[in-house]
């Protein structure tokens, strides 16, 4: 049988539901199959729902998924708003991989978000500076380009940096070298002393 990722009650009932679904289907598996299969992807708080059920009381699938999805319903992710995305702002302090991050993980909360507001409520959270000019100078239509853009700028930021930190960690050698010779001196002048 097809391995499903076990459900037990704290994740959304109807995510489990449709992954279960559509794995049975591209198998060709019947309702029937499905029905009796099902609580094999239960585990914990799910499975012990499961065996408090009457016997007898379910025949079809369809009405173990409803009964499912009702029981479990509180798992449920609702699908959020594109203003959510308006309180996302980059914090004077952060490079723009994590606020890039933190817009990306809330954008896929959202139900068929138009390209449009994206880009928008990206750039208006983002804080003024060379990323930001470039994308109002180049004027991106889609979200796509606007994250290839920032993908671009934050390897050049990275690059940079490396190249910045370079000569420190050059210069933290060269100083515990030079300590190190200060340590073999003291030692040496302390044998000599002796």
């Amino acid at each position: 049988m097809p391995q499903v990722e076990s459900y037990d009650g704290s994740k959304d009932p109807l995510d489990h539901l449709e992954s279960f679904k559509t794995l049975m289907h591209l198998q060709g598996v019947a309702d029937e199959i499905m029905y009796k299969a099902f609580p094999t992807t239960l585990k914990g708080p799910a499975r012990v729902w499961f065996s408090k059920l009457t016997p007898n009381s379910i025949s079809t699938f369809k009405e173990l998924s409803t009964q499912f999805a009702l029981h479990f319903i509180g798992g449920h992710r609702y699908k959020k708003s594109t203003t959510c995305l308006i309180s996302i702002k980059q914090r004077e302090d952060e490079t723009l991989r994590p606020c890039k991050a933190c817009f990306n993980k809330e954008a896929l909360s959202i139900d068929e978000a138009d390209n449009k507001v994206l880009v928008a409520a990206f750039t208006n959270g983002l804080q003024k500076g060379k990323f930001l000019f470039s994308l109002y100078k180049n004027d991106p239509k889609t979200m796509s380009d606007v994250l290839y853009k920032a993908t671009k700028y934050m390897n050049a930021e990275n690059a940079l940096l490396a190249c910045k930190e370079k000569p420190k960690k050059r210069e933290r050698l060269e100083e515990a070298r030079q300590e190190r010779g200060r340590k073999i001196a003291r030692t040496g002048d302390r044998r000599e002393d002796r």
